[in-house]
């Protein structure tokens, strides 16, 4: 994964205790993260015996390193952690990894979605989860959006909340207006096929979208 995502991850992630890295692909996170810290224990998982086998030869003689192999959460059951991250997958992917969040119910979460994050972050409250901050990453001429959630009451975002993020509406942070122009190219293309109250719809949230980037910025 490219480093700004990770970068941005590691500042949502804890500098002590036991992290787990679920679908760790080469381990670059979970290097990096025993690398910053002393006080940091990895648990770095892969569910695809190839991807498995690099992991561990990336990780091999970090002994604050344990490799294991399984899907989703499954190889951290009874585990007690600090953190779990979970990037690089489509929306729907981490969503139904965190089917299984409620089996830690102290942990936070964070989440790199590699698209779609306003479905992730419209179905989190669904499995018990409130966003607790988030961050953007710019990679390319791209953004990438990058959610700390944790186990927490919550209602149901605004679509504003939803499409650009509650802590990123209200920090701005550098990326943002790129942020809301992506959002705009694809409400603004289902727009081209949309007809009746879809239209309606669609044209009301394009509207809100080009209010809030244009808008003051908050203090």
């Amino acid at each position: 994964m490219p480093k700004a995502r990770l970068q941005a991850a590691l500042a949502l992630l804890p500098t002590r205790g036991r992290i787990a890295d679920v679908g760790a692909g080469d381990g670059l996170l979970a290097r990096m993260l025993v690398a910053r810290a002393q006080g940091v224990e990895v648990i770095a998982t892969e569910p695809v015996r190839g991807a498995f086998s690099r992991l561990a030869a990336a990780c091999a003689g970090e002994e604050r390193i344990q490799v294991r192999f399984g899907a989703g959460l499954a190889p951290l059951r009874g585990e007690r952690l600090d953190a779990v991250a979970v990037l690089g997958m489509g929306a729907h992917t981490i969503l139904s990894i965190l089917e299984d969040a409620a089996e830690h119910p102290e942990t936070p979460f964070v989440l790199g979605p590699m698209q779609h994050a306003p479905a992730l972050r419209n179905s989190l409250a669904q499995r018990g989860l409130a966003i607790s901050g988030e961050l953007l990453a710019v990679e390319g001429g791209r953004v990438y959006e990058v959610i700390a959630a944790r186990r927490a009451p919550s209602s149901p975002l605004d679509f504003l909340d939803a499409q650009l993020g509650p802590f990123l509406r209200a920090a701005r942070p550098p990326g943002f207006d790129l942020l809301c122009r992506q959002r705009l190219r694809v409400l603004r293309g289902r727009l081209a096929g949309s007809a009746g109250a879809e239209r309606e719809t669609l044209l009301r949230h394009i509207l809100e979208i080009e209010q809030e980037y244009d808008g003051p910025r908050n203090a």
